[in-house]
């Protein structure tokens, strides 16, 4: 199952979705006219942001022509070997760069921001060099086989990969190793299937991204440049498991799916002993995956519905104990997740008036779960944690050069909290508004204005136990970037 069918500029979105990316018709804009008013824009009106769409690349070779197999056919029947290029495989990507200043006291940060989001002060990030390889399945009911290989480099790789990323040799005690430029993560890397059953079942193995969620994990996916506090704190970025996908009707997608039972990471479990071994206590810890998405018939709006459920819970996220322990977020393992029942439940939908001439989304999520196995093991008897979550986004496209885009987002955590670095109960609020600019086919800049606010928004930790010290501002919290990508 695919996220943002609409949403997404076809060059980020998965090549192997079936349901193609709204594109809106404008006027042209000469390319000196692009750069002045792209610069203009940064410098005059930097608190705004947005999205841009940005068209596909050519991604596999065309298929040879019928001169060229006959030849191939009657070299390989005389007895010589040709090799070609497999066809359908396809190469992607894009180089993410940015400047990110965040208008916090030095040596604090915000800890419900991605990490590399939210490094005090100002400077230049490498957040990310991009590497898809895949076979995608195609539109045929029959038997047939693909893959999908997904690398990140960089800042962003050192920020999401939590226990399952290879870092450099940076500075890997600061800020959740966001300043470490030099990580690698493997996103996603599994085989996928197609059964010709009915309207045929597609099947992954392997590690993948779940369709929780509205944002992904490619900024330039995303409607602003800056992960929001849902998709940060509250989701799985990324699952390992078996997942089946089946459309019994044309407008009605599902997925049941078995999984570790852990966000981001391979194996559930606290490395008590220098492994984890998907097991809470005495329990296997595996998560139950249920979605449906439903496509309005003029294929201009999507509504997903998801649920993950664990019998006996998941690790990460990290969960924290009150009044005195934090938690540790969703790319963090907890000594203190023990055996108990877990589900997280997600909603959301976008759409796009067609009054507005396909220029205008709008789209929505809702999250919440719970826990109830937060305790020191051994020692008395089990707490519950409870989180909720919601967001809204807008985005406007003004012409072919420029969009506009809003979103404000609010998330909730009870006393034992999974927001990490967090005693709650808490809430935070934050308010996000980004320029996009298209400059040429495959570059998009766009700067951004953002502002969080809320209990314990920004502090200085504490090493080695991460806990947030004195001073603890509820905000405002501020954040000014500008980005570049290059997509290829």
């Amino acid at each position: 199952m695919h996220k943002q069918p609409y949403s997404v500029p076809a060059a980020f979105r998965a090549p192997h979705s079936d349901v193609p990316a709204k594109q809106c018709r404008f006027p042209s804009v000469s390319l000196p006219s692009r750069l002045l008013a792209a610069l203009a824009w940064i410098g005059l009106a930097s608190a705004l942001p947005a999205e841009a769409q940005s068209s596909e690349p050519p991604l596999s070779a065309s298929p040879a022509a019928p001169e060229a197999a006959e030849l191939q056919k009657a070299l390989e029947e005389g007895g010589i070997a040709i090799q070609t290029a497999r066809p359908g495989v396809r190469l992607s990507g894009y180089l993410d760069s940015s400047f990110v200043d965040n208008f916090i006291p030095p040596n604090a940060r915000i800890p419900t921001r991605m990490a590399d989001d939210g490094i005090a002060g100002g400077g230049f990030n490498f957040n990310t060099v991009r590497l898809l390889l895949e076979k995608p399945l195609d539109d045929q009911n029959r038997w047939e086989t693909g893959f999908r290989a997904d690398v990140f480099a960089g800042q962003d790789a050192a920020s999401m990969g939590g226990p399952d990323n290879l870092a450099g040799l940076g500075t890997p005690t600061e800020a959740g190793n966001a300043r470490n430029s030099a990580s690698f993560l493997l996103a996603e890397a599994y085989v996928s299937f197609r059964i010709p059953v009915g309207n045929a079942i597609d099947l992954k193995v392997g590690k993948f991204v779940p369709p929780l969620g509205f944002e992904v994990m490619e900024r330039p996916g995303n409607v602003n440049f800056s992960y929001g506090n849902l998709y940060a704190n509250l989701i799985p970025e990324m699952v390992t498991g078996m997942e089946a996908v089946y459309r019994p009707l044309d407008w009605v997608e599902t997925t049941l799916g078995v999984l570790d039972g852990s966000f981001n990471a391979a194996r559930a479990g606290f490395p008590f002993f220098g492994e984890s071994t998907n097991t809470l206590g005495n329990g296997a810890a595996y998560l139950f995956l249920a979605s449906a998405a439903f496509d309005a018939p003029a294929r201009n709006a999507r509504l997903m519905v998801s649920g993950l459920y664990g019998p006996n819970g998941a690790n990460p996220p990290g969960f924290g104990l009150a009044p005195s322990l934090p938690g540790s977020g969703v790319f963090v393992e907890s000594p203190l997740n023990q055996a108990a029942p877990f589900f997280l439940g997600d909603v959301w939908g976008e759409w796009i008036p067609k009054a507005a001439r396909d220029r205008l989304l709008l789209a929505w999520e809702t999250t919440g779960g719970f826990y109830e196995g937060v305790g020191v093991p051994g020692n008395g008897p089990l707490q519950s944690s409870r989180w909720l979550g919601a967001s809204l986004w807008a985005k406007y496209q003004v012409n072919s050069l420029a969009s506009i885009a809003l979103r404000t987002d609010w998330i909730h955590g009870s006393a034992n909290e999974i927001l990490s670095d967090h005693v709650g109960p808490a809430d935070i609020y934050s308010a996000t508004g980004t320029v996009a600019f298209d400059i040429w086919e495959n570059l998009m800049v766009r700067t951004e204005f953002r502002m969080d606010w809320g209990a314990a928004v920004y502090g200085t930790p504490l090493s080695p136990m991460g806990a947030l010290l004195f001073p603890i501002s509820s905000g405002p919290a501020f954040l000014w970037a500008v980005e570049t990508v290059y997509s290829f």
